[in-house]
């Protein structure tokens, strides 16, 4: 197939790029309009926010993108105001009413509840979440008017922590948890629990990972910015690889790896069976090796 001359040549951008999303918008919105901006060879974000939460959404730029399974690991940590008395079928204030009380739980009650809930393995995640159900999203079945059930499914909560209490329904709450984990599960299961029911009012995801919202910017400012000046945003691929060690290529392994042949494991050497770790040549990352049997095996390759 001939290339087609007159096509717009890419821009070969490589990192990540933190964006402060507003609300009303999807976070495919987001890649979308900055895919328009950069044109880069690849784009990619890590973790759906919901429509009408704001905060931290890191999108990942070129060779940045193949490293998006490992930050998907981390832990994401968000701000929420639980809103007490309500209940509604998507769990946030988008929903349609389905209960209501005249319960307002008091501080001791919720902090009681947080904490149990602190220590719960599993969790159901909401109608309207990105959860497959025989093939098909969750939410599409629930735009289509549906009957399903979700079932409850393996989280770790790190921190359920209060942050202010309004005698009129309304906590603030710090949510701290693994891949998998629902805010709006959280603040629907505690109403339930407290027998007043719940959801949440606003949502805003404060840190990702490596990654803090303090160090994002705002997507409109963003697109306001000249391509030079947001090349400058752009952060290093590695940094969205938390946890792993590095492991420092010379030319003979550079050109092992870059052939895809295993790197033989030098004599000093602190990396345990199956473990992964980075390969650095020259400062950039070159890829993600693992060990097996006394040799580095290579697992993805970064083309930078």
């Amino acid at each position: 197939m001939k290339k087609n001359r007159f096509a717009v040549q890419k821009n070969k951008f490589n990192g990540w790029i933190l964006v402060n999303k507003p609300a009303g918008i999807t976070s495919a919105d987001v890649v979308r309009v900055l895919k328009k901006k950069m044109n880069p060879t690849k784009i990619g974000h890590a973790g759906t926010l919901d429509p009408d939460a704001i905060g931290l959404i890191p999108v990942a730029l070129g060779e940045a993108t193949k490293a998006i399974p490992y930050l998907l690991r981390s832990r994401k940590k968000y701000e929420a105001s639980f809103l007490y008395g309500l209940k509604t079928d998507t769990d946030d204030s988008s929903g349609t009413t389905r209960k209501a009380s005249n319960y307002i739980p008091r501080k001791n009650e919720i902090l009681e509840a947080l904490k149990y809930y602190s220590e719960v393995p599993f969790q159901v995640p909401p109608k309207v979440s990105a959860v497959k159900i025989k093939g098909k999203r969750a939410y599409e079945r629930f735009k289509a008017k549906e009957t399903f059930q979700l079932t409850a499914r393996p989280i770790k909560v790190y921190t359920l922590s209060l942050q202010s209490y309004d005698k009129k329904g309304e906590t603030l709450v710090h949510f701290e948890c693994s891949k998998g984990g629902y805010v709006r599960s959280i603040a629907r299961d505690i109403g339930d629990f407290l027998g007043c029911f719940g959801h949440v009012r606003n949502l805003r995801r404060i840190e990702y990972g490596p990654f803090k919202a303090d160090k994002a910017t705002d997507l409109s400012d963003l697109l306001d910015l000249s391509i030079e000046n947001l090349i400058s945003n752009i952060m290093d691929i590695e940094i969205g690889i938390p946890g792993l060690k590095v492991f420092e290529c010379n030319s003979d392994d550079i050109r092992h790896l870059e052939n895809g042949r295993p790197i033989e494991c030098p004599v000093a050497f602190d990396f345990g069976e199956g473990e992964e770790l980075i390969a650095k040549y020259n400062g950039k990352v070159a890829g993600i090796l693992f060990r097996e049997e006394g040799f580095l095996k290579v697992k993805r390759k970064f083309n930078t």
